[in-house]
């Protein structure tokens, strides 16, 4: 626009889970990972006087998954603070955690965020490049370890064909007609739907109920020394001016972390700089 900012718009309605998305630009969608992503990220700059402020919800789905489920290895886990992948690993291979390597590491990643998006033999053994029985004994291993999570998610599909729907926590719901389809391809989406949605749809609530409190927050408080800027899917973008940035961190992380009372903490990791891509965490 005339300032040399770019707007984007978002859609409440436009996502089946309930996430918010993005569009012309959408900038939800640009990476994070990857070198090009990092160098694009550096054009998106804070006003003279201002840094922007990132705040991230560390591993919500999963976290939101050991609620759900009451799973009670995942939920130690996160009570305990330990990296949920590196305890994942230890638990399939069979290893102390120690011993898990970054290869394992990996694979435990990939395993942990694949089940709740109802991912099979096939997909994990594509996503891990291992061979097929490897990828079908690290499953039957999780689902062991895991096992509330695993009844959890074969329930969710049960309920699913029951009602014909499924809801998140704060008990938005999501029609799930296909789950009956005599066509397997259109009822293994459905079931990946079933198991999906309550976790997915129910973050989304979540970061929408923080995002209001929030707002309120910085209007009362702060008017124009703080703004907020992108959502990005479980972060929140800020541009806050910089003598602030410490104090205005640490009510939005606590806004956060207590946007709803689950059964495991829910932690924020907060990070600013002068642009998006060189960031430093605020401890």
């Amino acid at each position: 626009d005339s300032s040399s900012r770019v707007h984007t718009t978002y859609n409440q309605i436009g996502a089946a889970t309930g996430r918010l998305s993005s569009q012309e630009p959408n900038l939800q969608n640009i990476p994070a990972k990857t070198e090009v992503g990092q160098e694009f990220r550096k054009a998106f700059i804070a006003e003279k006087g201002f840094v922007l402020l990132s705040c991230d919800y560390s591993q919500l789905e999963l976290r939101i998954a050991a609620h759900l489920s009451g799973d009670k290895e995942m939920s130690d886990a996160f009570k305990r603070g330990e990296d949920i992948h590196t305890r994942t690993a230890s638990r399939v291979f069979g290893v102390e955690p120690s011993a898990v390597t970054k290869t394992m590491r990996n694979q435990a990643k990939t395993l942990n965020f694949g089940v709740l998006y109802g991912m099979g033999v096939q997909g994990f053994q594509r996503a891990s490049k291992v061979n097929r029985d490897e990828a079908r004994l690290f499953i039957d291993n999780y689902k062991k370890e895991f096992s509330g999570l695993a009844a959890y998610l074969e329930e969710a599909k049960e309920r699913a064909r029951k009602d014909g729907y499924v809801s998140t926590l704060f008990g938005r719901r999501r029609l799930i007609p296909d789950i009956l389809s005599t066509m397997p391809m259109l009822r293994a989406g459905a079931e990946r739907m079933a198991i999906n949605m309550p976790i997915q749809g129910t973050a989304a609530d979540l970061i929408k109920m923080a995002m209001i409190t929030i707002q309120r927050h910085l209007d009362d408080k702060y008017g124009d020394n703080v703004q907020m800027l992108l959502q990005v899917h479980d972060e929140l973008l800020f541009e806050v001016r910089s003598e602030m940035v410490e104090k205005v961190s640490k009510e939005i992380k606590e806004i956060m972390e207590s946007a709803h009372k689950f059964n495991v903490p829910i932690v924020v990791d907060t990070k600013f700089g002068d642009n998006w891509s060189e960031m430093k965490p605020i401890e």
